[in-house]
């Protein structure tokens, strides 16, 4: 079977899914499924094309679900490799176990999900099933409804929305078009209904939500899963008031392929693509211990991620992750070592600049080490059994970590003639770290 990785499977197998609260206790509505299908169809403008079959589920199934799933399409061996990799950055701690938490972060969190493989359209409801809704239920399922429409009419999980063998960081900008526009019309259908908006309301109100597994993740992990939700509804708003539904329905056609498109609908409009960086895989070179767990994109929002981890302020996090330009790179390892080669590329030098000085603060505060300058445009980490380099060349940033400085060279040399080549000096703007306010 072909290898997901993490941000793939969660947004993919169960990203079509709404982060809604909790069932209340069962109120009267006039509504049925036919009918709020109908009236999210006139709203979207999508023609119901076949029957949305719901299958209701409670919780304790929902659980057993996720369970099996995540042991077909998201085996052990591909689990350890993203545990290996998060780990290596510095995004989570050792004793995560990653499928665990996937499982327990889902089944507390997920009120209805649109399965596209299957077309199968689930609703969790906490009590038993009928023709009265909760007002979260009512709003899940107009939500999810929109999924299904987007299925029928552009088939959401193929062709150029095919995500399976995309970066991570175009996989999530094509979930964030798709979450964005249901999550537009979700806010719509509530603000034609304020009775059901009150009502909608007052739940969330009076709900205690269980958030115990949410708040313990990896901000990196649960981040990745707002993202969609947040910055996918301000994007596909913003092409809805540049071309209204049309617009968006031809989005679909012409997906965006970054974060960065998402973060700055500007640059989708303006086709503004991401830099191809080219970074060779350095393992081969290390012997037959070391493997390879991951050739992969961060992108800009993953990135902006990265650096609020540091104690540089969040919205210095953002400004230094809003030059991106492009970015790859390779994680390896052993049992016991880890490295990686990451390349990024940014608009302007003074961008690169930016974000070099504000990834050495996290590289810093990680590892508890004042920076060594090795001239204008290198700086090295050293800390018990680790070695980490940053090296500023022009509009580019290159990362590299090593279990010791003879693999750090090894690293060096597997990339191609750029990267290879001594770093021109910046009289003018020295690199330095960030300093924490």
């Amino acid at each position: 079977m072909k290898r997901i990785r993490l941000p793939q499977f969660v947004l993919i197998l169960l990203s079509l899914l709404m982060l809604s609260s909790p069932a209340m206790a069962m109120q009267d509505s006039g509504q049925n499924y036919d009918d709020i299908t109908e009236e999210v169809s006139d709203l979207r403008g999508l023609d119901v094309l076949e029957p949305i079959v719901v299958t209701p589920k409670n919780r304790e199934q929902l659980g057993v679900e996720l369970e099996a799933d995540l042991e077909e399409d998201y085996p052990p061996e591909e689990r350890y490799a993203d545990e290996r990799e998060l780990i290596a950055f510095g995004l989570m701690d050792p004793d995560v176990d990653l499928g665990q938490l996937i499982v327990e972060l889902y089944t507390e969190q997920v009120a209805g999900y649109y399965d596209p493989k299957s077309s199968e359209m689930v609703v969790v409801q906490e009590g038993p099933m009928g023709e009265r809704f909760t007002a979260s239920e009512h709003v899940t399922f107009a939500h999810e409804v929109i999924h299904a429409l987007q299925d029928q009419h552009f088939d959401i999980d193929a062709g150029v929305l095919e995500r399976e063998d995309l970066s991570d960081d175009q996989s999530l900008a094509i979930t964030a078009l798709i979450e964005g526009d249901a999550t537009l019309s979700e806010l719509q259908y509530l603000l034609e209904r304020p009775e059901l908006l009150n009502e909608f309301l007052a739940e969330i109100g009076d709900t205690d939500f269980d958030t115990t597994t949410l708040d313990g993740a990896p901000p990196l992990i649960v981040e990745t899963l707002l993202f969609p939700y947040d910055s996918g509804y301000i994007f596909v708003e913003a092409i809805y008031d540049d071309g209204g539904w049309e617009a968006v329905n031809a989005a679909f056609a012409d997906p965006p392929q970054s974060t960065e498109q998402i973060i700055h609908p500007e640059k989708y409009l303006m086709r503004e693509v991401p830099d191809e960086v080219d970074v060779a895989d350095f393992t081969p070179l290390l012997g037959d211990d070391w493997d390879t767990f991951d050739i992969n994109t961060f992108g800009e929002y993953q990135i902006r991620v990265i650096l609020q981890q540091s104690s540089i302020p969040d919205d210095q996090a953002a400004e230094a992750a809003a030059g991106w330009g492009g970015d790859t790179y390779v994680v390896a390892g052993t049992d016991t070592e880890d490295a990686i080669h990451w390349v990024s590329t940014w608009d302007t030098e003074a961008d690169a600049l930016q974000f070099a000085q504000a990834f050495a603060t996290y590289e810093s505060d990680r590892w508890n080490v004042a920076p060594a300058y090795l001239g204008d445009s290198v700086m090295r980490f050293e800390s018990e059994g680790v070695i980490t380099q940053i090296t500023l060349d022009g509009d580019s940033v290159t990362y590299r970590k090593a279990p010791d400085a003879a693999t750090l060279d090894v690293i060096a040399n597997s990339n191609d003639a750029r990267a290879e080549s001594t770093p021109q000096e910046l009289d003018d703007a020295p690199l330095e770290a960030t300093p924490a306010p």
